[in-house]
């Protein structure tokens, strides 16, 4: 299952939507941050899509790189659901457009955060996927 992901822009409300598997169902979806939507099939534990809010804000770079923002909505999650999210997002084909890492402000206390990796940057995004 090579498909490649279906791009979806909306200008208007500056939100891509991204489909790995176009025509799957999500059979659950975890809000990763405010901007950050993961649609998934729970029971294959795979990624259906993203839904990526702001999404020019989401890929803008800084003087320093881009721009991270933390994963707060995986600290609500139940370990299993946590296990399992972490999983998806750290594993293709989500991986190729959530670029997940750690800030770690001291020795005890991990926050997951991520960047968003532009898909017209990698060519995937053309002119017609924008509505």
């Amino acid at each position: 299952m090579n498909k490649k992901p279906a791009f979806s822009y909306d200008k208007e409300v500056d939100v891509l939507y991204v489909s790995f598997f176009p025509g799957e169902k999500a059979t659950a979806a975890v809000e990763l941050n405010n901007d950050i939507l993961l649609r998934f099939n729970r029971a294959k534990k795979r990624a259906v899509g993203l839904t990526l809010m702001n999404f020019s804000m989401l890929v803008q770079m800084t003087n320093l790189g881009p721009r991270s923002f933390p994963m707060t909505g995986l600290n609500e999650l139940e370990p299993d659901w946590q296990e399992m999210v972490i999983g998806i997002i750290t594993t293709p084909p989500v991986n190729r457009i959530l670029k997940v890492s750690v800030y770690t402000p001291s020795f005890s206390e991990t926050v997951p955060i991520a960047h968003v990796e532009s898909p017209e940057a990698a060519g995937s995004l053309s002119p017609a996927a924008q509505v």
